[in-house]
């Protein structure tokens, strides 16, 4: 006798033994098998009696429509049919008949059913083998017109095994059973879970991936994580691609159940919470959302401080629509980028720029950002100076070195010199005067002055070279690689296939990752510390005064005193050198410094050039700050979490017992005995607890429900009838990067790879130019034939 252990790796693939101890013919006489009767608790048969025990099934409502039942572990034994066996719905005698077809090695159908002429109820149903009737030759069939997926086709061989029943009165009884097969059934366990009735994920496990897909786990995380909780892959009763095909399904459901009005609901809630909660949203003439903007109360508050800063670009690929997600990214005093609002907007011209830096400036009370830094968007720098004309405005220079690469980088390849000293000019010129200077002497030196991509590059050298940002505050930064850092990480908590419903709640849950990573940083300053580089009074002061991000940035720069001699050339000035003739992050320079040596060393960091945003408030000032309210230090799971929670601790504990039992016949034995009296005990349970709720649920309809239970709408949210004539977004055509990886070229030009002719192998010319193909030898004269018959 074999069972089946749940979530155990015990070897099934024996042969299915035939029952011949409780093998009796179908009409014999006796009313031990005549009148046997199926319920739905079968927990209690016995060994004897030909059981064994294998998975329960999910009804076809669960299992997402489809017309095969899908066994799941469970602990309810299985018999192998036989006419006038009753069940008390035709669901139960599915379920049975899939359970031994489960053991036997094959997979089930429904075929056809009746309904009765008398009260239009089903009375009669008829399920077959999965192999039943014959395919089509495809090979005679019309080739269509356009290419389509390989699709597999279950080998049918007009196999006749089927299970009929038919309702009498109450019951339904087994009229018809024929067990042979013409074709041969899986013997190996393994291959079983492959099999269509036998496959999906059950409904316990669909709460469990549903919650996964949450947090933004890929399907193959998913089955990772099942793989573990049954033992190991093999035994998870479906694929990833189940996994997969179920986890879309949530985000088609979002396209199709009101996303704009579960988002607004859910805005007015969170606006509930936090009176600062700003958001503004623009339909178009049909009521579809054409852009739409949000922040909330501690990203306006800390606005107030991290103003002088902003980096903003458009990223793609984040939600199903396809509409541009364009953030406002700031700089905290711990150099961490925070977000300080965001938006969708559906199309990336100016207007739609205009309408998001206005909103930006309506929430944060008319105040202009200091600084702000961007890709090289045309729309965008027009929109800026509209809005914040008194900004100061940068280009990114990565986007920019990006864009000359594709038309300078060949040429350099073919002028190292030039290239090393382009880059020098743009790095180390210290005031725009150098600049010009550097620049016009490079021109020269290398007469590249009628280079037009040379000069398209020096045209807008006002936009990204550094020196023409000395007086300006950009720290640590000459790029916009804090948003596209942040739309980075943004893509681990979202997809291209993600709601904005669902990407409204992954933003959240990223941004409490960043106040978790805040008061990280926090507690550093309070509770730790960190070793001196050196004994430099000057590098004690600025520990105690900055952050402890801003301190390690500050000691990297005292570490480069080292790098440099000083001599004396007369008095009071000194001529400072690189020892090496170069130093990382300031190039060749030499510098002429006068000190006045009568006021000996410098003890601490001068107070003006202590910029405040990057230390930590006194301790008598409290910092503005806008709290949300607190959570319940106590609060407790709710019962699907309690649920979900025991679910994957049983799953995980019951394989580790599986492994042992599995180890011998005695031991699969004790656990096959403890696991039949579990069953019955559970079982018992569960009706018991049923019926406790039915009776609880007839109390309760009588006294009458509380008012204001029709308010609450989906999930919980409350009544979003307010916001139903607002419609989704369409779907968005915009100018982002393609699905592929683009490919980084740095903030440095840099050599391409030389075209060389494949004729002679000079990189001077290309192969259709090559002196080579020319030759001296004059071309044959033409013959006109015509000609020369006349």
């Amino acid at each position: 006798m074999a069972f089946w252990f749940p979530n155990a790796g015990i070897d099934l693939n024996n042969p299915v033994q035939e029952e011949e101890q409780s093998e009796e013919p179908a009409n014999r006489g006796g009313q031990d098998r005549g009148n046997a009767h199926v319920s739905g608790n079968t927990a209690g048969a016995s060994a004897d009696s030909g059981m064994v025990d294998t998975g329960d099934t999910i009804s076809t409502d669960d299992s997402g429509g489809e017309d095969e039942v899908q066994s799941t572990p469970s602990l309810t034994p299985v018999e192998k049919p036989y006419p006038d066996m009753m069940f008390d719905s035709w669901e139960q005698a599915k379920m049975c008949y899939n359970r031994y077809a489960k053991h036997v090695g094959f997979s089930i159908k429904s075929s056809t059913s009746r309904n009765s002429t008398v009260d239009l109820l089903k009375d009669k149903c008829l399920f077959v083998c999965n192999k039943s009737g014959r395919n089509k030759d495809i090979n005679h069939q019309e080739v269509p017109p356009v290419r389509q997926r390989n699709r597999t086709i279950t080998k049918k061989t007009d196999c006749k095994a089927r299970l009929r029943v038919k309702r009498r009165g109450q019951k339904w009884h087994v009229t018809m059973f024929i067990e042979e097969h013409n074709h041969p059934c899986l013997k190996k366990f393994s291959l079983k879970r492959f099999l269509r009735s036998h496959k999906g994920i059950p409904k316990e496990e669909r709460e469990f991936v549903k919650l996964l897909h949450q947090v933004n786990l890929s399907a193959g995380r998913v089955m990772s994580i099942m793989a573990e909780l049954y033992g190991k892959l093999s035994n998870v009763p479906y694929e990833r691609k189940d996994v997969s095909n179920y986890m879309a399904t949530f985000d088609t459901a979002a396209q199709t159940q009101n996303d704009m009005s579960k988002l607004l609901s859910h805005f007015a809630k969170i606006k509930k919470e936090d009176p600062d909660f700003f958001v503004k949203i623009d339909v178009d003439h049909d009521d579809r959302v054409r852009r739409i903007f949000w922040t909330d109360g501690p990203a306006r508050a800390a606005y107030k401080t991290y103003n002088d800063c902003l980096s903003f670009d458009a990223t793609y690929m984040t939600n199903c629509y396809k509409m541009p997600f364009a953030p406002f990214i700031g700089i905290n005093r711990y150099c961490q980028s925070i977000q300080l609002g965001c938006g969708f907007i559906r199309n990336e011209q100016e207007a739609d720029y205009v309408w998001l830096f206005e909103s930006f400036l309506e929430a944060m009370d008319g105040v202009q950002p200091v600084n702000i830094i961007t890709d090289q968007d045309g729309a965008m720098r027009s929109a800026i100076l509209c809005v914040f004309p008194d900004s100061c405005h940068r280009n990114c220079r990565w986007h920019i070195m990006q864009n000359a690469q594709p038309v300078l980088g060949n040429e350099m390849s073919k002028n190292e010199p030039l290239r090393l000293e382009l880059n020098d000019t743009i790095d180390h010129s210290m005031t725009p005067d150098e600049f010009e200077e550097r620049w016009a002497e490079m021109v020269l030196k290398y007469n590249v002055s009628d280079n037009k991509h040379l000069q398209d590059l020096y045209d807008i050298r006002a936009s990204f070279v550094p020196a023409y940002f000395k007086d300006r505050f950009f720290p640590f930064l000459q790029t916009t690689a804090r948003s596209e850092g942040f739309n980075a990480v943004l893509k681990r908590y979202a997809s291209p296939h993600t709601s904005l419903f669902h990407f409204f709640e992954q933003y959240m849950k990223l941004q409490e990752s960043i106040d978790v990573a805040v008061d990280s940083n926090e507690f550093k300053d309070e509770d730790k510390i960190l070793r001196m580089w050196g004994e430099w009074p000057l590098e004690e002061h600025a520990f105690n005064v900055y952050t402890m991000p801003i301190y390690l940035r500050f000691r990297a720069e005292i570490r480069k005193v080292t790098s440099y001699n000083v001599n004396l050339l007369d008095g009071q000035q000194f001529n400072v050198v690189p020892v090496t003739g170069y130093v990382y992050g300031y190039g060749k320079r030499s510098y002429r410094v006068e000190a006045n040596l009568s006021e000996g060393a410098v003890q601490e960091i001068p107070d003006h050039y202590i910029l405040p945003r990057w230390t930590m408030p006194p301790d008598d000032i409290v910092p503005e700050k806008v709290e949300l309210p607190q959570v319940q230090v106590d609060k407790k799971l709710t019962n699907k979490e309690r649920k979900l929670l025991r679910y994957g601790t049983l799953c995980n504990n019951w394989t580790e017992y599986a492994k042992i039992a599995a180890e011998s016949e005695k031991a699969t034995a004790l656990a096959d005995k403890y696991m039949r009296e579990l069953g019955k005990e559970l079982s018992a349970m569960k009706i018991s607890a049923s019926s406790k709720r039915n009776e609880k649920r007839k109390q309760t309809k009588k006294q009458g429900e509380p008012s204001g239970a029709e308010n609450v709408g989906d999930e919980g949210q409350g009544s979003n009838t307010q916001y139903q004539h607002v419609r989704d977004p369409i779907m968005t055509t915009t100018k982002g990067r393609p699905e592929e990886k683009r490919k980084k070229s740095g903030l440095h030009l840099k050599a391409s790879k030389p075209v060389k002719c494949k004729a002679c192998g000079s990189a001077q010319h290309n192969t259709a130019e090559c002196p080579s193909k020319i030759s001296n030898v004059p071309e044959p004269k033409e013959i006109n034939f015509f000609r020369d018959m006349i």
